[in-house]
């Protein structure tokens, strides 16, 4: 496993700083070490304020890490003040080989000063020669060039311009230029452009995520080019996963590398589930517990709160001549019907994810009971006559009016239908295979 260091400034809300690379280096399987600089005090409204780590305590935490940790990459953001990037220029010198990358940080997106002025002269004379790869945005490579930049030529000349400071190569990002944003690569030798559609929120800590993005891909050994083309990947799935932590206001959104590939793990989990259940179903064959209106298995994602966030088979699951027979492999969003059970039931007991609707039987209720699981009726003849109508708020309100009344989840609620309604019994569980477990214990 990789280590890389981020050197940065403390950010409490995780939008920027240390706690975000750390956040980005674990999303890619490797291990972050951080050292602060300052504390950055800011959350979704902005930067408020910043306290300089006292520099004894800088050298101490800088001396644990060269004496006692092998480092395979550094990330640097804000480094504030010249006595900082001394102390830094000489750990860097000793790193041989390892990638450095350097956002130049200057300024808050509010406009508070992250770096002093002679804290930038000496991060541009003694840290740049030790830099690999230089990420400025298109303010910070204006201050650094004295040029102002407003169109992608003068970006391109701008990165041709920096490589003279130092840096082995540069990436100008290109977020505030007109049209598409369009961020520049120049290694030296060749350019390279990434366009990339815009969004219309403003989202906290890109730079931080985006050098963070790069420094993982060269200390794992990827030629320039690709590590600048797999970080830019990496940063368009960031950017479409982006939420609010506000409590109310506040114009910044966040969003997290490792949130985002958990959650693509979460979806390949609950997938998988549904799978090994479809197998466990053909193997066991229970033809006499299908419905009318077929059958269908229902697995949430964790928190999930919208139907598409619930997979299920696509075209329900039926019989024929004497067999079951899915139709598909299971989606998210296959079964509006079995998801909206699910969603009401996880809004009381969140850990019951799964869900399948069975054939009604007298018998297999008194099995469910004989077995010892909890069994609940509800009456549909009670529904109001307004709700009956409206498509989805039938069971939505039966399920809340015996749910919030309820200090232990059902394992089963059934009811005897009404004109119109299949009688259907309703089966809970925390996953798949346990749904089917109590589903094997119900037949006769």
């Amino acid at each position: 496993m990789k280590n890389i260091l981020t050197i940065a400034g403390y950010d409490p809300s995780s939008g920027a700083g240390v706690s975000k690379d750390l956040d980005t280096f674990f999303s890619l399987g490797c291990h972050g070490l951080s050292l602060p600089t300052c504390l950055v005090v800011q959350g979704p409204q902005g930067v408020r304020d910043i306290q300089p780590i006292p520099l004894d305590q800088f050298a101490s935490m800088l001396k644990v890490i060269e004496g006692e940790v092998s480092v395979d990459g550094v990330k640097i953001g804000v480094v504030w003040d010249s006595p900082y990037i001394e102390m830094i220029s000489k750990f860097l010198k000793k790193l041989k080989g390892r990638p450095v990358v350097v956002d130049p940080i200057y300024a808050a997106k509010n406009g508070r000063k992250l770096i002093t002025e002679e804290g930038l002269n000496c991060l541009v004379k003694k840290i740049f020669p030790l830099t690999t790869l230089l990420t400025p945005n298109l303010e910070e490579a204006s201050l650094l060039t004295g040029k102002k930049i407003k169109t992608l030529d003068e970006a391109k000349s701008c990165a041709k311009e920096l490589i003279r400071l130092g840096p082995r190569a540069v990436v100008v990002k290109g977020g505030h230029l007109k049209g598409a944003p369009v961020d520049v690569f120049f290694d030296g030798q060749d350019i390279f452009v990434w366009e990339k559609p815009r969004i219309k929120k403003q989202v906290h800590g890109t730079g931080c995520i985006f050098s963070s993005l790069l420094t993982v891909f060269l200390a794992n050994g990827y030629p320039f080019e690709e590590a600048f083309f797999a970080a830019e990947k990496e940063m368009e799935v960031a950017l479409e996963k982006n939420y609010f932590i506000s409590r109310g206001g506040g114009d910044y959104s966040y969003s997290s590398p490792t949130l985002i590939k958990v959650s693509l793990a979460e979806r390949w989990q609950v997938v998988a589930s549904l799978r090994q259940a479809a197998e466990k179903v053909l193997e066991l064959n229970p033809v006499e517990l299908i419905p009318e209106v077929q059958m269908n298995i229902g697995y949430a994602l964790p928190q999930a709160e919208r139907v598409e966030e619930v997979a299920a088979f696509p075209g329900r699951i039926s019989q024929s001549r004497g067999k079951i027979l899915f139709k598909g492999e299971p989606q998210f969003g296959a079964s509006s019907h079995v998801a909206r059970l699910i969603l009401a039931m996880m809004k009381h007991f969140p850990q019951l994810r799964a869900c399948a609707n069975l054939r009604y039987a007298q018998a297999y209720v008194e099995m469910a009971r004989k077995n010892n699981f909890k069994v609940v009726f509800f009456d549909r003849r009670k529904e109001p006559p307004r709700l009956k109508q409206a498509e989805g708020k039938s069971l939505d309100f039966l399920m809340e009016s015996i749910l919030k009344k309820m200090d232990q989840p059902p394992d089963f609620i059934y009811d005897r239908g009404d004109v119109g309604k299949e009688p259907i019994i309703r089966c809970f569980a925390r996953d798949p295979l346990e749904l089917l477990e109590k589903i094997e214990k119900i037949r006769l």
